[in-house]
């Protein structure tokens, strides 16, 4: 292949972080100056990092080589690997395949029929092990000359990968018990079908009844179907397609049927290709800044010509998750009743796995492993444009990564030079907060108000200072039209002016005191608003705008021993969807003569739980004919309160008479409408 032209991202690769030092750095993997892909992996699949030096890319299909099998065998034949290098099971049952530390969707699978538990005897594994002269599967005829019985098995690939030939056949030399020739044995009856879809019932379920009805179901493509073949090497040639499943059919004929290999061959490039670090570990705590990376689309001509294509249906889509010790996963055995037991991971791999059957419960067996969501956050939403802010938790000491690389275009694929986090020092050891009431009782659990109704709010702070630098600073991302009404420091009121200066943007209230605080401190920030949205998480962070470092993430705790809430999150009691609220015409006659007097009319609303869509407000007259538009804008939830002059879009007044405002709002789930009217009078 052709190698591709790559642009370096050059970064900081490590960070040195000492006590007051707050100029942001950057852990970088990748690129010229970066720790190597295949140094900072926990494990990846059908991704490439030798074609590109420093990058990673998806891997290409081997043209002429079977996806079913490694190209360089690298374990013995009961370890036997797919194209990518991941030992198959013979197992469909997900807790077999967790007993046996693979995981679904990584590791292929072969199984019979279609039983939630389905296992293959071993001799199966001769079907993708490259032995084309042993047979692995037969399935005989009946001694009475009679049709024999529907035979089926499934091979999961495990990731998506683009397919154009399948090819099974019996061995093509050699001499049965009784003296059959075996090449002979070929498959007579036989159908194959595929499909892209990981239903329930090819994933988990019981195929039976999950779909209702008992016995063989083809997949979504039938390949091929016949009862009266005559090639010992049958040769299926589909459309170049995505493919993931492959069932095949045998039987309801009366001959045996061997077969010795399937093979199944593509070109291209997998759906998806991913990647997952190894926990990167800091010196200490760390704030995270934002994460940037250098992404290159590319196609491939029929000629074999690599090029770039911004335009290609290829995404890059990336997550992290932030933790405070080195391992990220739980890990349980069974105990003498049979429950979930936690050990550590050395424990976990040194007992037993069940070879054969999966038996639920027993003793000293692996159980099950999951994500640690004790000490570590859970996975991120993905980013969506590098330079996006790191979304995990500020303060650990670890953080990790896992990414994908996604293509709709089997000739289509994106290449990955690196990818930065940036990083600095934390303000504070600690700094947690909690939102609550003040004109309500205390009541564990998110704070809950009905919609669009003001409430006094309190915004508690508790920050623990160690031996950092401190902060100078307080940022709130309030909902929309909140008031400032006042802020304690340490249980006394803060004077504005003296104490501390406001900046209100919108809905961000940003403080900045005279001096940073290097001490141990609690605030309390008290504000009115209200609730526009079904629910809002109340985020805050420290800033030390002198220092010019990274803010710091102000994290949901027990933030004052008063303050039951615990939790940063509002909800509203009103269940009810609603997206517009009352209008309300501040003067039902406005008389535009620039007198001072009436001379404008405020159109107020509410909208609620609407984040997208279009909001206008236009007037009418009687005859429902246009004759002004007040106010346009992308609609997002709040209180909108545009004014109306009496005038349409060139100035000029409207003549007496009774007209009306119209306010719509036209969102995903319909279009929402309101009227009142205006009169105008001189």
């Amino acid at each position: 292949m052709t190698r591709l032209i790559r642009t370096a991202l050059v970064l900081s690769i490590a960070l040195t972080a000492q006590s007051g030092a707050q100029a942001p750095v950057h852990w970088v993997v990748g690129g010229q100056s970066g720790e190597p892909w295949s140094q900072a992996v926990e494990r990846w699949i059908a991704l490439d990092d030798t074609t590109n030096l420093g990058s990673i890319q998806p891997q290409q299909i081997p043209r002429g080589h079977t996806i079913t099998r490694q190209q360089i065998r690298t374990g013995i034949a009961t370890t036997q690997r797919n194209v990518f290098g991941y030992r198959w099971s013979l197992h469909k049952g997900p807790r077999q395949i967790e007993a046996d530390t693979l995981e679904i969707g990584w590791h292929p699978r072969l199984w019979p029929g279609g039983k939630a538990n389905a296992f293959a005897p071993q001799v199966w594994r001769g079907l993708i092990d490259g032995d084309e002269l042993t047979s692995a599967y037969t399935h005989r005829a009946r001694y009475d000359g009679r049709p024999n019985s529907v035979s089926f098995l499934t091979l999961d690939l495990g990731v998506p990968v683009p397919i154009d030939s399948v090819v099974f056949f019996p061995p093509q030399t050699g001499l049965t018990s009784d003296n059959q020739r075996q090449r002979d044995l070929l498959a007579r009856g036989y159908e194959v079908s595929r499909t892209n879809v990981p239903a329930e019932w090819l994933i988990f379920e019981d195929e039976t009844l999950s779909i209702g009805s008992t016995g063989y179901h083809p997949l979504d493509e039938i390949l091929g179907s016949t009862f009266s073949n005559n090639k010992s090497v049958v040769s299926l040639t589909p459309e170049l397609r995505f493919t993931r499943f492959l069932r095949f059919k045998f039987g309801e004929v009366t001959s045996t049927t061997l077969l010795a290999e399937i093979q199944a061959f593509g070109r291209g490039y997998p759906q998806e290709a991913r990647y997952i670090s190894l926990p990167h570990a800091f010196d200490e705590g760390v704030s995270l800044g934002r994460v940037t990376w250098s992404f290159t689309r590319y196609r491939q001509a029929p000629s074999g010509e690599i090029f770039a294509d911004p335009t290609a249906p290829v995404s890059l889509n990336l997550q992290t998750r932030a933790g405070f010790d080195d391992e990220p996963k739980t890990y349980f055995l069974f105990d003498d009743l049979g429950r979930h037991k936690e050990v550590d991971v050395k424990t976990y791999f040194a007992a037993p796995r069940v070879v054969e059957r999966f038996s639920e419960g027993i003793a000293g067996f692996r159980a099950r492993r999951g994500d640690d969501t004790s000490n570590w956050n859970n996975w991120s939403v993905s980013y969506q444009a590098s330079g996006d802010q790191i979304r995990s938790s500020d303060g650990a000491r670890f953080l990790q990564f896992r990414l994908d690389i996604t293509t709709e275009d089997p000739l289509a694929f994106g290449v990955l030079d690196s990818v930065a986090f940036e990083v600095a020092p934390l303000l504070a050891d600690s700094a947690l907060a909690e939102i609550s009431l003040l004109d309500a009782d205390q009541v564990p659990g998110a704070v809950e108000v009905a919609l669009g109704v003001e409430r006094n709010f309190a915004y508690d702070i508790r920050t623990i200072a160690g031996t950092l630098s401190g902060f100078n600073g307080i940022e709130l991302d309030l909902p929309p039209a909140a008031r400032f009404t006042g802020i304690e420091i340490d249980g006394a009121d803060a004077v504005e002016g003296e104490d501390f200066a406001l900046d209100v943007v919108e809905a961000r209230f940003r403080f900045e005191f005279p001096t940073a605080f290097a001490a141990d401190k609690n605030f309390r920030i008290r504000f009115v608003s209200a609730m526009f949205q079904s629910s809002v998480f109340v985020e805050g962070r420290l800033l030390n705008t002198a220092a010019g470092g990274l803010p710091q993430s102000i994290e949901a705790g027990d933030a004052r021993s008063d303050v039951s809430s615990n939790r940063l999150q509002i909800v509203a009691s009103d269940t009810r969807l609603r997206v517009l609220g009352t209008l309300n015409i501040s003067s039902r006659v406005i008389t535009p003569n620039s007198d001072g007097i009436n001379d404008q009319a405020t159109v107020s609303f509410d909208l609620f739980n609407i984040n997208g869509g279009q909001v206008r407000v236009d007037v009418h007259d009687l005859a429902g004919s246009h004759v002004a538009t007040v106010f346009e804008a992308i609609a997002t939830a709040g209180p909108y309160a545009p004014i109306w002059d009496g005038r349409d879009s060139q100035g000029r007044t409207f003549a007496p008479g009774i007209y009306l405002i119209r306010v719509t709002i036209d969102a995903d789930l319909d279009t929402f409408t309101r009227v009142a009217q205006v009169g105008v009078a001189y």
